[in-house]
């Protein structure tokens, strides 16, 4: 496992990132796709938005919800519960971030 690095000291200093391996054979790759399996049948399903009109906002809310319920309840992935409440504030965008 890759060691977390220290959280900021202030709110809004920059959220240091841990560098991901993001190529198509990678772990990541696989729980990407599991997760992914899992959003579509949600969508595809009868409580999705192809049964039930839904605005993009809750396509979106639905289909990550529904991908990290599965990948947490395989075990694949942990909630760091300490370091959440530890972090002054947790940025929502990636756009800081380059990926492997």
């Amino acid at each position: 496992m890759t060691e977390k690095p220290p959280l900021p000291s202030r709110a809004f200093d920059p959220f240091p990132r841990i560098p991901i391996d993001a190529r198509p054979c990678s772990p990541f790759a696989d729980v990407r796709r599991i997760g992914a399996r899992a959003a579509t049948g949600w969508a595809l399903g009868d409580e999705g938005p192809y049964k039930v009109q839904m605005p993009l906002a809750d396509v979106v809310d639905g289909a990550v919800r529904e991908a990290l319920l599965h990948l947490l309840e395989l075990g694949f992935i942990d909630i760091d519960e300490d370091r959440m409440r530890s972090a002054l504030g947790w940025p929502m965008y990636r756009s800081d971030t380059e990926e492997a």
